[in-house]
């Protein structure tokens, strides 16, 4: 009995310990601290651009040090700042240069001899990372070390380790989450098993009107149609059928939701687009005027949609986009605000076709969604291309620094004021739905949808949670899978 007790004793208090130890790791501590040593070591490196006299990648430093830590005092001070009457106000006087002192082969040379104790200073603050999120790992604080851990990807991207460890694979040519390399290998299958549809061999009377020939495919759902080929007209009607179909499963719809004889268009000349935007489009006045300037449009009798593409398939992710938009539209019965329609369709073409390089525009302006890049984005040492991956890591970016729009605000923002960044957290909000609340999400978007505070009471009712708990638990998401 002693022994047993002895021994049940030893347990509890080697219980005890591992639990004090797991409590000593204070995360928002440790992070607040990291984040401003990032932070001033990229302000020390735009000081040092500075005085090279190239001034953009100077501020490029500066702006990531201020994503960092909001209104950081050294880079504010920088780039012109003073802090009068409580605010931070422009001092044109001592605001530095817009244009580099250098350029050409100056320029380059200068940016070579740099690049050097640039990736030096990066492997520094990647080795902070590194052993910060080691202390967490010591201290048995799993979810808090992979935070930390989502700041090093940043400044090293292809660490193979870090990336095995944190459970990334290789997406195509990026690194990302599992559960994302699960997502696109199904939607290879959906596309794989769409139809290319049956070639049409009557003579398109709209071809006749604005100077071409469309080849045509029609298929159960849609005509596809393009001016290059027969081979072009059949890879659409394979994206646009595989879209449908994945839109469908995504939100679990028994119904049919397409009829038949909707019409998707490709041109590869652009005095072909114009002709279809004049004479099919039912635009007038400066819906005519900017619909010329933009790749696509609408079209009337018969409803459908056609986009202008230098080379093919670039059209893809815009039709595919489109179809999304439509059956979210036919689901729900009414239109989802511009956030809701972003989320969804970036997610079917993303895991449809591994692409989210969608234009969005509006009467008033256009404004780029696409995943490219911005400030302090230029300094990621992930040179690679677009798509999910950019967005992601754009999504990562802003749930880091708590700099994202909430949920909110989100859904009171109109077309017009949905940018890039706004694109990537509802990109990465439907990842988190489907991911982590699949039915949840689907039960949100069976309501009928709502414009601002009315959405956000959809999303509550079907998430039993509010909107800034779902902020919350959004951002611990993306830091510790993305």
């Amino acid at each position: 009995m002693l022994r047993t007790a002895i021994a049940m004793t030893l347990l509890l208090l080697l219980h005890c310990a591992v639990v004090a130890q797991a409590k000593s790791f204070d995360i928002a501590r440790e992070k607040k601290d990291l984040l401003e040593y990032l932070a001033d070591k990229h302000s020390d490196l735009g000081k040092d651009y500075f005085k090279a006299t190239l001034y953009s990648d100077g501020r490029a430093h500066y702006g990531r040090a201020m994503d960092l830590v909001h209104e950081h005092e050294k880079s504010m001070k920088a780039l012109g700042f003073e802090y009068r009457d409580k605010r931070w106000t422009l001092d044109k006087k001592k605001q530095p240069p817009e244009k580099d002192g250098l350029d050409g082969v100056a320029a380059k040379e200068k940016r070579d001899e740099m690049a050097r104790a640039l990736a030096a200073d990066y492997k520094r603050m990647g080795d902070k990372i590194r052993g910060v999120a080691k202390r967490a790992r010591d201290a048995a604080a799993a979810d808090d070390a992979r935070v930390i851990e989502s700041l090093l990807f940043f400044y090293a991207p292809e660490d193979a380790e870090a990336r095995k460890a944190r459970g990334h694979v290789k997406v195509g040519e990026e690194w990302g989450p599992a559960f994302a390399k699960a997502a696109r290998d199904a939607g290879m299958v959906v596309l794989q098993a769409a139809v290319e549809g049956e070639k049409v061999e009557t003579e398109d009377p709209q071809g006749k009107e604005i100077g071409a020939k469309f080849f045509a495919r029609k298929g159960t759902h849609v005509i596809a149609r393009a001016v290059e080929s027969d081979e072009r007209a059949a890879r659409l009607h394979k994206v646009i059928e595989g879209a449908i179909a994945l839109s469908v499963a995504t939100l679990n719809l028994e119904a049919p939701v397409f009829g038949s004889g909707q019409t998707f268009s490709v041109l590869n000349k652009r005095e072909h687009y114009l002709a279809m935007v004049e004479k099919f489009s039912g635009k007038e006045g400066k819906d005519l005027e900017l619909s010329k300037k933009l790749s696509g449009c609408n079209q009337q009798k018969p409803w459908g949609f056609f986009c202008h593409e230098n080379t093919w398939p670039a059209g893809d992710d815009m039709h595919a986009n489109t179809v999304a938009i439509n059956v979210l539209h036919a689901f729900r019965r009414d239109n989802s605000a511009p956030w809701v329609t972003t989320g969804f369709s970036y997610l079917v073409t993303a895991r449809l076709l591994g692409t989210t390089n969608t234009v969005r525009y509006t009467i008033e302006e256009e404004g780029s969604t696409s995943a490219g890049g911005s400030g302090s984005g230029e300094l990621n040492m992930n040179k690679k291309g677009g798509g999910p991956a950019k967005l992601r890591g754009l999504a990562l970016d802003l749930a880091q620094t708590g700099r994202d729009t909430p949920l909110v605000k989100l859904a009171g923002l109109d077309l017009n004021s949905l940018k890039m960044e706004q694109a990537a957290k509802a990109f990465s909000f439907f990842e988190f739905g489907t991911e982590k609340y699949p039915e949840q999400t689907r039960k949100w978007l069976a309501m009928k949808p709502g414009n601002g505070a009315a959405e956000i009471k959809n999303i509550e009712a079907a998430f039993g949670k509010s909107a800034e708990e779902l902020d919350n638990e959004w951002r611990q998401w993306v830091q510790v899978n993305y």
